[in-house]
């Protein structure tokens, strides 16, 4: 009998690897790969779209800043013309008010005043036209107006609460009042100088 010898090493079946774990795992990187495809081009497309946005925005924004700008030169002038308006006819009032009042006859009464740019507008009640006289040339003589001038006088009777009508002999023996509008032009120099001591 001849005896087996094999002088070669023994060589063991290996165990194969299994191929359903690398199945698995391609598959596992292919949905990994496919994700991140999806997310690459999701971003690009969001990007490109706040892009536009971006460009969108900045143009408006240009043409509001523009228009704001616009707007307070604008107003900038408008502002500056009304502060030097303003400062233009700006003057002591206190001053007038109390020549007007100092220089009334007895038994006037001052209704009203409004001041304009260099002028003031007086309404005053009279007894009598000797007192409007006295008054008008009280405020010609007046350093602090160049000049005086009646606008309109205007007749009425004084009422005190109800009363019957008058019958012509009472009429006759009352005497109306008078309503005055006065305009004076002021005199700016003596108003800056102020009154004398």
């Amino acid at each position: 009998m001849v005896p087996d010898i094999n002088l070669l090493p023994q060589l063991e079946k290996r165990t194969a690897s299994p191929k359903l774990f690398y199945g698995v795992l391609i598959v596992i990187v292919g949905l990994i790969l496919a994700y991140f495809l999806l997310l690459y081009f999701t971003a690009t497309s969001d990007i490109k779209r706040l892009q536009l946005e971006e460009q969108t925005l900045t143009t408006e924004r240009d043409q509001l800043q523009q228009t704001l700008n616009e707007q307070q030169l604008s107003n900038k002038g408008n502002l500056q013309q009304s502060v030097q308006y303003v400062q233009s006819i700006a003057y002591p009032v206190t001053p007038l008010i109390d020549e007007t009042r100092q220089l009334l006859p007895a038994h006037a009464y001052l209704r009203s005043y409004v001041f304009g740019q260099d002028t003031i507008n007086i309404l005053v009640d009279f007894e009598s036209m000797p007192d409007i006289a006295t008054y008008v040339e009280r405020l010609l003589v007046s350093h602090y107006f160049k000049d005086t001038q009646i606008s309109s006088i205007a007749n009425f009777e004084v009422q005190v609460g109800e009363q019957k009508e008058l019958t012509p002999e009472q009429k006759f023996t009352e005497v109306p009042r008078y309503s005055v509008s006065i305009t004076a032009t002021i005199d700016f120099m003596y108003l800056a100088g102020g009154r004398p001591s």
